[in-house]
């Protein structure tokens, strides 16, 4: 019989079934070799490739599925090498491989899908390598065909060898990343049951690779994690396995714990004994991977007032007993639950006894734990010392790892309000101040944007604004880029004048930072912070041009309300609006694009206006939506626009009366349809109302009120706040008697006043007294009483939180028992 050889030529992408050709210098070892390389390492010598990423990954694993289908054709010379397939199935076979892979769109996937699908119906038409390597592929595509495909080769009484192993991990891996315990636990007892009948006829094969096992345990782990819902035991196999858990704290019953304790009492259970190696055939027992993966999970789920400590003592015991040494990955889980649930000297205990061990080392994971029971037990030499010699170990061979350790050292001491070590210790290892400077020796490496911007967001924390422009100052000198991360630091110091947002933005551009929309908004709320609403418009109109459609959503303007409602307390509030005059605009003329400004529809539009007009000009042209300009094409305003306008509107509670006004604008909010009424929103709309209680009150039955109940269903927050809103009108209008029966009408709705509410009645009340003489406050006895019984309606006593409250120190309390 005639052989027929199809001779196709493959160009760079996927082809058609013509052609295909491969460049055999140039294809690389399959990703399927380089793994079993990885297991069997004395078997192949040469250095493992990893792919750069998933779609790599799987391309490396087709030229396996090439190599073994095509032939190399050895007629021609010179040129590149090319390949023949002996059979059109199997060249539509890499063909719908390489559609997998190249495919851009989950209809290309579902497609190439059912190709392979149909074309390894009967995985006994290629061979088993083949097979194998298909089934890696589309595990790492992502395709539950992959695990069908599996069950395919392990059907049948006639199995001689199992697949793979870098096979069946692949599939398991794949079931473990889309949470699928069940059917993990399912491949994974089918595979032991091929491996015991492989085994009673040769003894000699080996069991399940204990990496699958691994991956089973890791599922497990990562469900107690996140806190997944415990399945139920529906077999009597499975109730008879849950009747192994060893509840010690909860008297030996799956009842009154939690999920993820469920989880992790039934990963221990497998790490016992031999139970693992006999119900999974394993090749052997679990090793010190196992028990980590175990630990690392009681880690993440440990929480103050959740002590974990049982199940990691058990798992240590066990660790003992099969003679699994700890590692230093071991005590960094254990360092890591005992600090996450606060118990501070017992992480201590676990360092210092890591440190004395002659056979292990603390790397830079556990140094980082270390920091804060270090510092708060002050041992801050002892963990400086720790720094010193993680530096010195790798200083010059591997500054990538210090820069990168460095940068959760100076996270985490931030974090936890430790800003000025964190600054010290900043100084020592990477900027050149000789008389902070420690001893090292070693390339040094250059300190990273990202480190700066940790020590300025730590600044920014704060509030100390100083050394802040100081370091910001050092990272110019150095020549450190700026990206927008620091703009945002920067600009988020309160009391930051105008003037200094000027000259920080000139420094800025100086170095030719191109400003993302993040760092625009920044300098939009820093300009509006501190008064500058013009200059918060011309750089809101900046960021159009910069940015053209990037960031134009409604945070952005968002971020432009928020300024103009800040320019409408005080004496502000009638002033107008000058953007060409503004400080932004006039700020290096000559490197900005201001004549290209000048005719801008959106400051032709608000320039002149006041704060206020302007916010409901730029609402109205959210509203509309509708214009052809690339810069006016505004998205719909959502609750935060309306609650910012309403700011406006209110002055932030300072304004008169605007009853009337602030009506319109709250139906207009709910007939646009998409608005949630949320507590904000009402408690904005209400202080329009100034002193003006009654009108409030008349409001509050006929609109706010429904409005507010309408969102109980998402808890009692908004309505909180929406009745705070009527405090401050009390406030406003010295009538403490009309808030005392509010907040007796907040019990009866269940939402308990607290004293936020009482704090909103005062701060309505200091508006309201603001400018009066000593005479107009007297004779106020009565008001008085009802500020007392106001007081007492708004602090109910709580112990959690008043015997932890400074506040509260002197305070008496008497017991009245009836």
């Amino acid at each position: 019989m005639m052989r027929l050889l199809l001779i196709l030529q493959m160009t760079a992408g996927i082809n058609s079934f013509s052609t295909v050709e491969i460049n055999a210098k140039t294809s690389g070892a399959s990703k399927l070799l380089q793994l079993d390389a990885w297991n069997n390492p004395s078997k192949h010598k040469s250095p493992r490739r990893t792919p750069p990423n998933r779609r790599t990954s799987i391309k490396w694993v087709i030229q396996g599925v090439e190599k073994c289908l095509a032939e190399e054709d050895v007629s021609k010379h010179g040129g590149k090498p090319k390949y023949t397939y002996r059979r059109r199935i199997d060249a539509s076979l890499v063909d719908a491989l390489y559609l997998m892979a190249n495919a851009n769109s989950q209809k290309d996937v579902l497609d190439a899908e059912k190709r392979i699908k149909v074309l390894l119906k009967n995985p006994s038409e290629f061979p088993v390598e083949v097979t194998e390597r298909v089934i890696r592929a589309t595990s790492v595509a992502g395709l539950s065909l992959s695990v069908d495909l599996l069950k395919l080769l392990l059907r049948g009484d006639n199995v001689v060898a199992l697949p793979s192993s870098i096979a069946y991990i692949s599939v398991l891996s794949f079931l473990r990343k889309i949470g699928r315990i069940d059917r993990l636990e399912e491949t994974l007892a089918e595979l032991a049951n091929v491996s015991r009948r492989i085994q009673m006829k040769q003894p000699s094969q080996s069991g399940i690779d204990i990496v699958a096992f691994n991956t089973y345990l890791g599922a497990i782990c990562d469900a107690a994690v996140a806190g997944r819902k415990y399945s139920s035991c529906d077999n009597e196999s499975e109730k008879l396995d849950s009747n192994l858990f060893n509840f010690t704290n909860f008297k030996d019953t799956l009842d009154g714990t939690t999920s993820s304790e469920k989880y992790l009492y039934k990963g221990l259970n497998l790490l016992r004994g031999d139970g693992a190696r006999k119900k999974f055939a394993l090749d052997g027992d679990p090793d010190i991977y196992s028990f980590n993966s175990l630990l690392t999970a009681v880690a993440k789920c440990s929480k103050p007032g959740r002590n974990l400590l049982s199940i990691s003592d058990s798992c240590l015991v066990t660790m003992k007993k099969q003679g699994i040494e700890s590692d230093t990955l071991t005590y960094n889980a254990r360092i890591q639950a005992a600090v996450a649930a606060n118990e501070e000297n017992r992480a201590i205990q676990l360092i210092d006894e890591l440190l004395a061990s002659p056979k292990l080392s603390a790397d830079r994971y556990t140094i980082n734990l270390a920091l804060m029971p270090f510092v708060n037990s002050g041992r801050k030499g002892r963990m400086l010392a720790l720094m010193r010699d993680f530096y010195e170990m790798n200083a010059g061979k591997n500054n990538r790892i210090i820069v990168s350790a460095f940068e959760a050292f100076l996270n985490t001491l931030v974090q936890n309000d430790e800003v000025g070590l964190a600054r010290d210790v900043f100084d020592a290892f990477f900027l050149s101040i000789p008389k902070d400077r420690m001893q090292l020796t070693g390339i040094r490496p250059n300190p990273t944007t990202k480190h700066f911007n940790i020590m300025l967001g730590g600044y920014s924390k704060i509030g100390d604004s100083l050394k802040a422009f100081e370091l910001f100052d050092i990272m110019l000198d150095i020549g450190v880029p700026v990206d927008g991360f620091t703009v945002t630091s920067l600009m988020t110091h309160p009391g930051i004048s105008p003037e200094k947002i000027t000259s920080l933005l000139l420094q800025i551009e100086s170095e030719r930072v191109i400003l993302n929309p993040a760092a625009y908004r920044s300098i939009i709320g820093a300009y509006g912070d501190a008064g500058d609403a013009a200059s918060a418009c011309w750089m809101f109109v900046e960021m159009g041009h910069v940015c053209q459609k990037r960031g134009r959503g409604a945070e952005t303007w968002n971020a432009l309300l928020g300024a103009l409602a800040r320019g409408c307390i005080g004496d502000k509030v009638t002033t107008a609006l000058d953007i060409y005059g503004s400080l932004a605009a006039k700020r290096s003329a000559e490197d900005l694009f201001v004549e290209e400004l000048a005719g801008d529809e959106f400051i032709s539009l608000v320039d002149g206006m006041t704060c206020l007009d302007a916010s409901f000009t730029i609402l109205d042209m959210m509203r509309n939506s509708n214009q052809t300009s690339p810069l006016l094409q505004s998205p719909k305003p959502n609750s935060q626009t309306y609650c910012l306008v309403a700011s406006a509107l209110s002055g932030f509670g300072t304004s008169a009366p605007r009853a009337d006004r602030a009506l319109k604008l709250f139906r207009d909010a709910m007939n646009q349809g998409g608005v949630t009424p949320d507590g904000r929103f009402l408690n904005a709309i209400l202080r329009c109302f100034g002193d003006d209680i009654e009108a409030a009150l008349a409001a509050w039955k006929t609109d706010v009120g429904p409005a507010a109940a309408s969102q109980q269903r998402n808890g009692n927050m908004n309505l909180q706040q929406a009745y705070n809103g009527l405090m401050h009108v009390c406030g406003r209008g010295m009538r403490p008697d009309i808030a005392t029966r509010i907040a007796y009408a907040m019990n009866k709705a269940g939402v308990e006043p607290t004293e936020v509410s009482l704090n909103c009645y005062k701060a309505g009340k200091r508006i309201a007294m603001e400018g009066k003489t000593d005479s107009s406050k007297k004779g106020l006895g009565l008001t008085n009483q009802y500020e007392n019984l106001l007081s007492v309606e708004c602090s109910k006593y709580n112990t959690r939180k008043w015997d932890k409250s400074k506040r509260r120190a002197g305070d008496k309390k008497i017991r009245i028992i009836l």
